[in-house]
């Protein structure tokens, strides 16, 4: 299992809209900008992350994104999920596709056994707490 650059990103994204006072709507291409993304990619990040209900896209005068839900309510696993794919912890750390139980890789059975604390701790951790991390990073 290894995260996307494309999570990394949203991750980025949501932890900088987590930070903000709620409700806070943030043009896209500012956001681009300020986490040094491309503004395409990352446009296409906060669509998938819209459709999931994670962000909220605004049009009109003031547009751009704001979370949809309370930074506490957003697990990791769940932005990794919606951009990393399902099944990205049933993957293997190897070959997502060549692994399995009748074709093992060589690490399969040690995956097998740290996989669920893997979830577990990313299921546990909220963007809330990414948030908090990277205020005290600024200071």
């Amino acid at each position: 299992m290894k995260l996307s650059k494309e999570c990394r990103y949203g991750l980025d994204a949501l932890t900088f809209l987590a930070r903000e006072p709620a409700g806070t709507i943030v043009a896209s291409a500012d956001l681009a900008d300020t986490l040094d993304i491309s503004p395409a990619f990352l446009s296409k990040i906060l669509q998938r992350l819209a459709r999931a209900g994670i962000v909220r896209g605004h049009r009109g005068a003031v547009r751009g994104y704001a979370l949809d839900r309370d930074p506490r309510a957003i697990t990791v696993r769940a932005v990794a999920e919606v951009l990393d794919g399902d099944d990205l912890f049933a993957r293997c750390i190897f070959w997502s596709e060549r692994c399995s139980q009748t074709h093992p890789c060589p690490l399969h059975p040690q995956w097998a056994r740290v996989r669920p604390q893997i979830e577990r701790e990313l299921e546990e951790l909220r963007l809330a707490d990414l948030a908090s991390r990277a205020r005290r990073r600024r200071r």
